[in-house]
């Protein structure tokens, strides 16, 4: 049988822990030839003035599980501002105002389709446990104080593995949406019981901040590299909310895969601002490691001092993984299956005799 899980089973079942744990795996295991991938690529599909449908998919192998997965996405994407600033704009045009967003996964051994999930969860945690990683190896030890500049949908979820490899005591929190900011800092300081506190501006919320966690949709920089300071290690989900300078003021620069590139094809021409594409300049290229590399000990923070980087798509790097989505949809699978929870479908109803 083949299991179907939605956001609702997964969010009964995944943890954090698992997640990061599966990660570091999955990372340590393609940087050593023992995984395969293929990095996002995605379609865009011209409709109109400041509308995009986008299409993209990524998937990887991991031996080490038996299995093959590819999360994709059907989106409508579209420009927008706030507060003058310009940001990227995923929209609810499914039926019923909702998203759609699927990763499936196969058995290497026996071919068939194990699952069926649903991914916002497990991509809002593989965001996450990804960032954790990378300042679990990156961060100074004594890292305490998090300046965390977004409050949306991946935010949350930077906190939650932040505090599993240091320990934070304290958080200070900027966004652009003011009543938001508000609510999210009184939600995450009851869940986590430490001082989650809004402040009014980005460069306050990196002001004294050991490590500084970027997690916005914006398309025009939010942290800029003249107010880093000495020992401070920068997580960024997406390359176009950081200037040049943070990365040319940074010792190391982490990145998903050096090897790995991103594809992109287009009919017609894409939103004002998400056509405004980073590409790595060659001077910064030497600095880049892979976060297996990092993981495997080849790369590592030299002094309290340096300042460190990782971050996602859009500065020269993969713009996403395979192996990450496979990584934390395996533990989920898993643990879903152990509790009973999801529905069962015939997996008979997948198999066909001619072959493809």
């Amino acid at each position: 049988m083949t299991l179907l899980l939605t956001t609702d089973d997964c969010e009964r079942v995944i943890s954090m822990e698992r997640a990061m744990a599966a990660l570091e795996l999955a990372f340590a295991d393609l940087e050593e030839g023992r995984a395969a991938d293929r990095p996002r690529a995605r379609v865009y599909t011209n409709l109109g003035p400041e509308l995009v449908y986008l299409y993209s998919s990524m998937d990887g192998s991991l031996p080490r599980f038996g299995v093959h997965g590819i999360r994709m996405t059907s989106e409508h994407i579209a420009d927008r501002r706030v507060e003058d600033h310009l940001s990227l704009e995923q929209s609810a045009a499914a039926p019923g105002g909702r998203y759609v967003g699927l990763i499936l996964i196969f058995s290497l051994h026996t071919l068939e389709p194990l699952a069926i999930l649903q991914d916002a969860v497990v991509n809002r945690y593989m965001v996450g446990a990804t960032s954790a990683l990378a300042a679990k190896y990156l961060a100074r030890e004594d890292a305490r104080r998090v300046g965390l500049i977004g409050t949306g949908w991946l935010a949350g979820t930077q906190l939650l593995g932040l505090r599993l490899v240091r320990p934070i005591d304290h958080v200070a929190v900027y966004s652009r949406r003011e009543a938001h900011k508000l609510a999210f800092c009184q939600e995450w300081s009851e869940r986590l019981g430490l001082p989650v506190e809004p402040v009014a501006s980005a460069r306050a919320a990196v002001a004294g901040a050991d490590i500084i966690a970027c997690a916005t949709s914006a398309l025009e920089p939010v942290l800029e590299g003249a107010w880093l300071e000495a020992g401070q290690h920068v997580g960024s989900l997406q390359g176009r909310e950081i200037d040049w300078e943070v990365l040319e003021r940074a010792a190391l620069l982490s990145c998903r895969s050096v090897e790995k590139e991103t594809f992109w094809y287009t009919r017609g021409p894409l939103p004002r601002a998400y056509a405004q594409r980073k590409d790595l300049p060659p001077w910064l290229a030497h600095k880049y490691r892979g976060l297996g590399e990092i993981i495997l000990g080849r790369a590592h923070r030299h002094s309290a001092e340096e300042i460190t980087f990782h971050g996602g798509g859009g500065t020269g790097a993969s713009g996403g993984l395979g192996i990450q989505e496979l990584a934390v949809a395996y533990t989920v699978y898993e643990e879903a299956k152990r509790q009973g929870i999801g529905r069962e479908i015939p997996t008979e109803w997948f198999l066909e005799t001619p072959h493809p």
